[in-house]
């Protein structure tokens, strides 16, 4: 498994190396496919990080469905369905049942869809065989505006839920936003409030755009300062290469840990956001 990720970081390193002259290339949205003089693609929005955005959605679709189908034909689950259940399970014992019980069963495939959905997003963006589609990012989730409306879809969908599970009606909701404080106080807790529910899907968003976007950022600026170093001297290029992939191989494997870690954040904190939104007693 080391061998194949080491032979993948090569082909990756070598196919930044074709455009290192801009490391900026690498971590920003292009062309899916580089073609000067037609733009077609282009034309019609569907850039690199576009396209993996739409990746990322197929393959959740996937991950899902395979076990979705042979639920209703076998009652003993493949490997693949065994691992789509330990997902489910992860997320019902380590978020929904601590922040809102077995109440909190029914948000398990939201919150489960959010996990893998960013997921993907940011395990497609480590593949090397995306940089041979066109320069420009492979990781969609380096975009702040498609974390933006991940968060945006994010907030809409919780306050949706509480709205919907308080059954009280919108202005009942938005009463139980705030918390129950003499009317004196209200003046200082109703800003602090509605800044506190602006700043939590901004957080959301920048949060996941600025830690997979650091990674790429890092990797692409210590391959393109390792080239122009070996081009200018030779010899001692060579040494400065070998430390260099060394620390790019070792900065790969913390982007994959990385990659899961910020699915896991992004999904813990919509979990509690919707917990507060649902059980505002809490």
């Amino acid at each position: 498994m080391t061998l194949g990720l080491t032979a993948s970081l090569v082909g990756w390193m070598g196919s930044m190396a074709s455009g290192a002259s801009n490391p900026m290339d690498h971590v920003v949205d292009g062309h899916l496919v580089f073609d000067t003089e037609h733009h077609f693609l282009w034309s019609i929005g569907l850039t690199k990080q576009t396209f993996m955005l739409l990746l990322a959605g197929a393959l959740t679709l996937l991950f899902f469905w395979g076990r979705a189908r042979e639920a209703s034909s076998r009652p003993v689950p493949s490997r693949w369905g065994n691992l789509v259940e330990s997902v489910l399970d992860f997320i019902k014992a380590q978020l929904t049942r601590p922040f809102m019980g077995h109440h909190g069963d029914k948000f398990v495939p939201l919150l489960s869809t959010f996990f893998i959905f960013i997921l993907m997003c940011n395990l497609l963006g480590l593949v090397p065989f995306f940089e041979l589609l066109g320069h420009g990012s492979n990781t969609a989730t380096g975009q702040l505006a498609i974390t933006g409306a991940l968060a945006l879809c994010a907030f809409c969908t919780y306050h949706y839920l509480g709205i919907k599970e308080q059954g009280h009606g919108i202005w009942a909701y938005i009463k139980n936003l705030f918390p129950h404080v003499p009317i004196f106080v209200l003046p200082i807790i109703i800003p602090v409030e509605l800044v506190a529910h602006i700043v939590r899907p901004c957080a959301l968003a920048i949060r996941l755009f600025a830690n997979m976007l650091a990674g790429h950022v890092m990797i692409a600026a210590i391959l393109g300062f390792t080239l122009v170093f070996t081009s200018d001297f030779f010899l001692p290029g060579l040494g400065i290469s070998l430390v260099s992939f060394v620390g790019i191989t070792a900065l790969t494997f913390l982007e994959l840990l990385v990659a899961f870690i910020q699915a896991f954040v992004f999904t813990f904190l919509t979990t509690v956001f919707l917990a507060g939104a649902v059980h505002p007693e809490h």
